[in-house]
């Protein structure tokens, strides 16, 4: 029985150091979060809350969180290892011309839109996720 439990014993470290050195050596995925901020989202604010929760719970993964409409985008926070929504008031056209003025934009692994249905022009946002929210 001492021969089982020593060897039980050096499978449990060897395996347990192979999993903390992976997790070590795993890379940060960088994720770039783009609001949509226009007017047809006001409604939507708790569905924001929820995708971004969603979004969130990824593993090894760092956000960077941006909102935007016609009269300016602005970004809410740069990398941090979780997202985290400000309640302001939604109003104004969607737009998506300042998207690329944001450093994290271009920096980021994955880019993510969140909008609804044929508020934005999506067209130009190549290699992006869209994610539709429905009213």
């Amino acid at each position: 029985m001492k021969p089982l439990a020593i060897w039980v014993a050096i499978v449990v470290v060897d395996f347990g150091g192979y999993a903390l050195i992976a997790s070590v050596l795993q890379e940060t995925e960088q994720v770039f979060v783009f609001v949509d901020a226009s007017q047809p989202m006001e409604l939507l604010e708790t569905e924001i809350i929820v995708e971004l929760d969603r979004i969130d719970d990824r593993d090894d993964a760092e956000f960077s969180l941006a909102r935007g409409q016609s009269r300016g985008s602005e970004l809410v926070h740069t990398w941090q290892p979780s997202l985290r929504w400000t309640n302001t008031p939604l109003f104004a056209p969607c737009s998506f011309d300042d998207v690329e003025s944001f450093p994290e934009a271009a920096d980021a692994d994955e880019r993510i839109l969140i909008t609804t249905a044929g508020s934005c022009p999506t067209e130009a946002l190549a290699d992006w996720t869209i994610i539709e929210l429905t009213p």
